[in-house]
């Protein structure tokens, strides 16, 4: 009789777990407030990045780790500015924190001095979840105007 019961605990519970859905990854929309917080050896930069969560319930992103390129050169790495929980089915905006390599910036330099657009390419992921965390891919490229004369006050 037990051993019947451990079988039927065991099916059932193979059962709740493959119909559970996989959460499903949250979308990049795009990324503003972009500002020089630090200008040192190693800058830092600060930005928002908004993102939308596709899934019915809300999920905390605690986690980051996404490299940043502007026209096809590395510019550092991004991290989060402090872990944030985010509702169902709606767009939100994370900080960002991303630790500048001058070299990076120092090749970009006429182009983010100009204030043109240049290309941007994000890519990494995030940790995001409810009670299990995962890793969310980020790979988002396109074209944006950086404002490097904005200092964060």
């Amino acid at each position: 009789m037990k051993i019947r019961l451990a079988i039927i605990a065991f099916i059932l519970s193979v059962f709740a777990i493959s119909s559970c859905k996989q959460p499903q990854a949250l979308q990049y929309r795009d990324i503003t407030n972009i500002q020089l917080r630090d200008l040192s050896l190693k800058p830092a930069i600060g930005l928002d990045v908004l993102l939308y969560n596709p899934n019915g319930y809300s999920v905390t992103v605690k986690g980051a780790d996404i490299g940043v390129w502007i026209n096809n050169k590395h510019i550092g790495d991004a991290e989060l500015a402090k872990s944030t929980t985010v509702p169902g089915l709606d767009s939100f905006i994370v900080p960002v924190r991303l630790n500048a390599d001058l070299s990076g910036i120092f090749g970009n330099a006429y182009s983010l001095l100009s204030n043109k657009e240049v290309d941007v390419r994000l890519q990494g992921s995030v940790k995001a979840g409810k009670g299990v965390f995962i890793n969310v891919p980020i790979n988002w490229s396109g074209r944006k105007k950086l404002n490097v004369f904005e200092f964060d006050k």
